[in-house]
């Protein structure tokens, strides 16, 4: 169950990093941050939303989420960390509006790749 909530905790920071930096980048530029003009940040960010986009537009689930679900074999079997972390990462929608979320996100990165191009 450890290495399960590990993963999980994983997979949301990842999440996190792919959203967070939608909004921080162009701040980021405006305030002069260094960090944000990152090319190995910056060209992460780029390759996990593709890798998001890629999985999506060809029906490929998560390899993150295949592995936590293998861990904890039976869904009923949460921790107090898994419960509520699987409540703000897993949604119930159709496949096709993750797919347009996700490739939203993929032409947001590459808008954002032009506008506010990385510099080291």
């Amino acid at each position: 169950m450890l290495v399960a909530d590990l993963i999980l905790i994983i997979h949301f920071l990842i999440i996190f990093f792919i959203i967070s930096l939608f909004g921080l980048v162009p701040y980021g530029y405006s305030k002069k941050w260094n960090w944000v003009s990152s090319k190995k940040i910056r060209y992460t960010h780029l390759f996990l939303i593709t890798l998001v986009t890629i999985e999506s537009l060809f029906g490929i689930i998560c390899p993150l989420t295949i592995l936590e679900n293998n861990l904890r074999g039976i869904v009923t079997n949460q921790t107090f960390i898994s419960k509520y972390l699987s409540k703000i990462i897993f949604f119930n929608f159709p496949s096709s509006v993750f797919l347009a979320l996700y490739f939203s996100g993929f032409l947001i990165s590459i808008y954002i790749i032009v506008k506010y191009p990385p510099k080291k």
